[in-house]
């Protein structure tokens, strides 16, 4: 692989790379299940994002018990576990959202309904950019184009998450904890994104430390 020629590259730093790629393709799974549940209403697949993240748990620890075992060197080490701990986070706030919407009982009006499926299309493509971003450092492609579709998915939500409030402030809601699930739930769904481009962000910092 061109991202470790210069290093020596064995056994662990295999493992670690592919514990990598699985665990961001959990994250891109749990997105696509959210939406599935969120665009079908079929709250029964939310149980599936919470078992996708005892799951991303496992690999996290996975990654981590290599890296202390010796994988890459030791500059590299604390970056490559902050990335799998921001990977496991997208995957916490992914279950967190679920909860909310599953044992809360949250009914959602098609008008917002369909403002945070929007919201949820994104997350899934941000999840397939980060997959893209890593393979090209893997490989020792240039990140830019990845990156910047994260950077620009991510405004389009911000721009979604003010809309769905201006939406939410002319509705009327029965008390005043209805309200405050509602409004937690938002912010959750909403902040996947930012999480995604956490973990983008350590991905170039990684590139750029090769250079």
């Amino acid at each position: 692989m061109k991202f470790f020629r210069r290093f020596t590259f064995g056994r662990l730093e295999s493992e670690v790379v592919e514990l990598f790629e699985e665990h961001m393709n959990t994250v891109r799974l749990s997105t696509e299940v959210f939406l599935m549940a969120l665009e079908t209403d079929d709250k029964g697949l939310l149980n599936q994002v919470c078992e996708l993240e005892k799951k991303g748990d496992k690999i996290r620890r996975e990654i981590a018990l290599k890296l202390y075992s010796g994988a890459f060197l030791p500059a590299m080490r604390g970056t490559l576990y902050k990335l799998a701990e921001v990977i496991d986070e997208v995957l916490d706030m992914l279950e967190d959202t679920a909860v909310d919407y599953l044992r809360l009982n949250l009914h959602l009006d098609e008008e917002i309904r369909g403002m945070c499926v929007k919201v949820a299309k994104i997350n899934v493509k941000m999840s397939k950019d980060l997959i893209d971003a890593f393979k090209n450092l893997k490989m020792g492609k240039s990140l830019e184009r990845a990156t910047v579709k994260i950077r620009a998915r991510e405004r389009e939500i911000d721009v979604l998450r003010n809309r769905i409030y201006e939406t939410l402030m002319g509705k009327d809601v029965k008390n005043y904890w209805e309200g405050k699930v509602l409004s937690d739930f938002i912010d959750s769904l909403v902040s996947v994104s930012d999480l995604i481009e956490d973990a983008a962000d350590l991905i170039q910092i990684l590139n750029v430390s090769l250079r």
